[in-house]
């Protein structure tokens, strides 16, 4: 495999994070879907926690960092000055990974567990396979992430560990608050569960204004 090659895979495992927020946040934006912009900001909310806990043990005492401008443009999610060091704990990047895919991961099953009102047996089936799919597609992808992120140098396990906390965590929490909201749509990424809330809450029937 060529070093390009190496670079560019090494280049998107680094930003996927930055990634996920801003696809999210502007196509959501730019198509309407609620729970997309919703998702979105709870990242921002979990990147500032978690650079809020890197401060506070900054204050603490004891090596949380990585020297070096080199490593902290290989390594860092958000812009830094020159002569900056790299924290490592919590990371970051894993905190932020972790609240994606295992928030996507949470739905995924929502979705396959739901009981709607359709005895559609092909409806039913088909959004029982999009929840079984997306369990199996997250799961593979965050393992392989996650190992391929600890070899890249940039973390330590106890920096892994306190970052999935936070991450696992707050991505609970922003999904059971959002589902609190009102027929599972909000927290619903796949947008899979508005099909089987109220009829007041679909669109396939369009509404015509009219005067009298």
């Amino acid at each position: 495999m060529s070093s390009t090659v190496v670079e560019m895979l090494s280049g998107v495992l680094r930003l996927f994070p930055n990634t996920m927020i801003i696809t999210l946040f502007v196509v959501g934006m730019a198509t309407g879907k609620i729970p997309w912009i919703l998702i979105a900001i709870g990242g921002f909310i979990v990147g500032g926690v978690t650079i809020l806990f890197q401060y506070v043990g900054s204050k603490i005492g004891g090596d949380r960092t990585i020297p070096g401008f080199d490593v902290v443009e290989a390594c860092s999610l958000i812009p830094t000055l020159k002569g900056d060091d790299y924290v490592y704990t919590p990371s970051l990047w894993v905190a932020l990974t972790t609240y994606f895919l295992p928030y996507i991961l949470v739905n995924a099953v929502n979705i396959y567990t739901a009981k709607g009102n359709s005895k559609d047996v092909i409806a039913i089936q088909q959004r029982k396979g999009i929840g079984m799919i997306s369990i199996f597609a997250v799961v593979i992808l965050f393992l392989f992430m996650m190992v391929a992120r600890y070899f890249t140098n940039c973390e330590h396990i106890a920096g892994m560990i306190f970052g999935a906390l936070i991450g696992g965590s707050l991505a609970y929490g922003c999904w059971r608050t959002l589902a609190a909201c009102g027929a599972d749509v909000y927290p619903d990424i796949h947008g899979v569960m508005i099909g089987l809330g109220p009829a007041s809450l679909r669109q396939d029937k369009p509404i015509i204004c009219m005067k009298k």
